[in-house]
């Protein structure tokens, strides 16, 4: 016994978009200009900051290296008051 499928017919029409003037065309690119400028900026700061992190880590671990075997370490909270006479 066959199958039956249902078959839907779907009307369409393309419509075209209205054409763009010299004007909007040079603002969306200005606009897009600017955005791609502003995310390379953010990008760059973001990768000077990582590389500046990893410099500033490493300094710190040679200078760790330098002051000796660690036997032991603490940590202390400190809270301090400055009273008045």
């Amino acid at each position: 016994m066959a199958e039956q499928t249902d078959i839907e017919v779907v009307d369409a029409e393309v419509v075209a978009l209205e054409p763009r003037s010299s004007a909007q065309l040079a603002q969306a690119t200005a606009t897009q200009a600017a955005l791609v400028a502003a995310g390379g900026i953010a990008v760059g700061a973001a990768t000077v900051a990582v590389f500046k992190r990893q410099r500033s880590l490493r300094a710190a671990k040679r200078s760790r290296k330098a002051l000796g075997e660690v036997v032991a370490s603490r940590r202390f909270l400190v809270d301090v008051h400055l009273l008045r006479n």
